[in-house]
């Protein structure tokens, strides 16, 4: 029978060869005390692990590191041929030149599956000054449907490297433990194009710093990242519970998540963070659908930088502490029926009440309010929707300053796919921002400038075979104002609906009507002035012009006047365009001589039939 864990630990000085390598064999682990290893906290015992490796991985059995502190002055590897490693006891580190400390698995293109490795406890003798990346505690190989479970690794640059190598690491179960003063706690990597790391579990992990420990420099909890033109599409990584205390202090930044890569799905549920800098994760790439949830935080708002690299949005913070029902997506404004809401802007022009009508075509305007429309022709009204020809669209205007983040679905007849994202930017005096970088970005497409236009537009169609039909857009720290829209840049569409989503801390305006943008999305036209009417005899009349900014001969129009007379009887009509003419008549039998009074101007677009 072999021997037991428990009885592992005997002495084999007085066994012949023979009788030792039969002890060997029979036993389910291999110690380094079988080849002089010691475990004292004084001897370099790396010769005598390596020999235990090396004879686990011979004889596929497991390979185990007894209670004590087995000091290592470089590299040990448990080959895969071993079925797993047991460790009760402590690796240190007790050399200066950076090194992967203890490597788990082989290399290049060999699968190292159904593992278990248990109880790994690393740690470093001096403290690492995190100047070199190569300073890796554990480095985890081409691990597939294995186990693991991390007890300890401290005082490393980089605490523990999962690496795809020639193939990847996929599948498997990580639980945990301490992972203190690391530059980087966990190192998600891949090393070459062949290789993938993707759709692992983990549970738990307390990623800290103690005070004081290299203070001036940046630290993460968990990095996800390749080297030039290998593997990045790293996804479906889930950590359950993961406790982040990185100490932020002075001018360094410590974040939990740093994704360096276009992969999706990177799901964090129940994080705690203290001590962090006020963001979740920093985004210096392409990652998208990632989510972070929030358990407990002594940051109030916590977001996720993206840097000047990233090329993607559509990512997620859920704080669930402090009011998490308030972190959700808020219905901010929409045209449920955009055929409903069509009006006739002028003869030839049609305008939707509630949006801006946008064109692509090339413009000199340079000021937000000469980029607002309330109606344009080529749009042909249908039984369900309004076909807007291409390179026509329609956008809401709203006040971006403080609310950064808006989400965009639309509808188009039939369910078709089609359209494209649309933004305009412009500063906080309403001037145009032309082709910035950082201005805005979108989920799933990159956003392409168009300079006739002086506008951006979505590298592609929204379609659910792409699935990017749903859209996300975000704006930049200088821009204050911004048009957010769809456009049938492809092609004419068939609109029917669109809606606009925003984080709900906030309540950003929707200016469309406004002053800003008084000729967007308006139906109804007003104007106030006075009046000093002359003496009226009874049935005589008189006249004025009133100026209202978009009236169109053909709309219905109506006046009063702010007077407490009954006998005064007014009517309105369009008169030419912007004018509307008012005639005031007596229909008393005596003469009336008024002072001036405030006279009101309406003037409502016609629906469509």
């Amino acid at each position: 029978m072999p021997a037991r864990i428990d009885d592992l630990l005997v002495l084999n000085a007085n066994l012949n060869k023979s009788d030792f390598a039969k002890y060997l064999r029979d036993r389910e682990a291999v110690l380094p005390n079988d080849f002089g290893g010691l475990g004292d906290g004084v001897a370099d015992d790396r010769t005598a692990i390596q020999a235990a490796f090396d004879r686990a991985s011979a004889d596929q059995k497991f390979a185990m590191i007894p209670p004590g502190t087995w000091n290592v002055s470089g590299t040990v590897t448990l080959p895969g041929g071993a079925r797993g490693l047991i460790m009760q006891g402590t690796i240190r580190y007790t050399g200066t030149v950076p090194t992967s400390v203890l490597v788990l698995g082989d290399g290049g293109t060999i699968r190292n599956a159904e593992k278990l490795y248990t109880g790994l406890n690393v740690i470093r003798q001096t403290l690492s000054d995190w100047s070199s990346e190569a300073d890796i505690g554990i480095t985890v190989r081409n691990v597939d449907a294995s186990q693991i479970e991390l007890r300890r690794v401290e005082g490393f640059t980089i605490g523990m490297r999962t690496l795809g190598d020639g193939r990847g690491v996929e599948d498997s179960t990580f639980t945990l433990g301490r992972i203190v003063n690391n530059r980087i706690g966990l190192d998600i990597w891949c090393a070459t194009a062949t290789a993938w790391n993707t759709s692992i579990r983990y549970y738990g992990g307390h990623f800290a710093q103690a005070t004081g420990v290299n203070a001036s420099q940046d630290r993460f909890g968990v990095r996800f990242g390749n080297e030039v033109g290998a593997y990045s599409n790293h996804n479906r990584h889930v950590f359950d519970a993961p406790n982040f205390e990185l100490r932020q202090a002075g001018s360094n930044i410590a974040i939990p998540f740093l994704n360096q890569t276009s992969g999706s799905a990177i799901i964090a549920r129940n994080m705690r963070m203290e001590a962090c800098s006020p963001l979740a994760a920093r985004h210096t790439a392409g990652a998208q659908d990632c989510e972070y949830d929030i358990a407990w935080t002594n940051t109030y708002l916590v977001g996720i930088d993206y840097t000047a690299t990233a090329n993607r949005c559509g990512n997620a913070v859920i704080n669930r502490h402090r009011a998490p029902a308030s972190r959700f997506q808020r219905f901010l404004a929409g045209v449920p029926n955009i055929r409903a809401a069509a009006f006739r802007q002028s003869a030839t022009e049609i305008g939707v009440e509630g949006l801006i009508t946008i064109a692509t075509s090339t413009t000199t305007a340079t000021f937000m309010a000469d980029f607002c429309f309330n109606g344009l022709d080529d749009v042909t009204p249908t039984d369900r929707a309004l076909t807007l020809a291409a390179q026509r669209g329609l956008c809401w205007l709203l006040d971006v300053s403080a609310t950064k983040e808006f989400a965009l679905v639309h509808t188009l007849a039939g369910n078709a796919p089609g359209g494209r994202l649309f933004a305009r930017c412009f500063d906080g005096a309403g001037n145009i921002r032309t082709n910035l970088a950082g201005d805005v970005l979108a989920s799933i497409t990159t956003m392409l400038w168009s300079p006739p236009g002086k506008l951006w537009t979505g590298g592609s169609p929204m379609e659910d075979s792409s699935l990017n039909r749903r859209q996300s857009l975000r704006f930049g720290p200088a821009v204050a104002y911004a048009q957010i829209g769809i456009v049938g840049f492809d092609g004419p569409i068939d609109m029917q609906s669109l809606r606009l989503y925003g984080l709900p801390e906030a309540a950003p305006p929707v200016l469309n009507g406004t002053p800003l943008a008084p000729n967007g999305g308006r139906r109804e036209l007003a104007a106030e002035v006075s009046w000093d009417l002359p003496s009226l005899a009874p049935g005589a009349t008189a006249l004025l012009d009133v100026t209202v900014n978009g009236a169109r001969t053909g709309d219905l129009a109506q006046a009063s006047l702010v007077s407490s007379t009954r006998f005064i009887e007014l009517d309105a009509s369009v008169w030419s365009n912007n004018t509307v003419r008012v005639m005031a008549r007596n229909i008393s039998a005596a003469t009336f001589d008024l002072t001036a009074v405030t006279l009101s101007v309406g003037v409502v677009k016609r629906r469509m039939p």
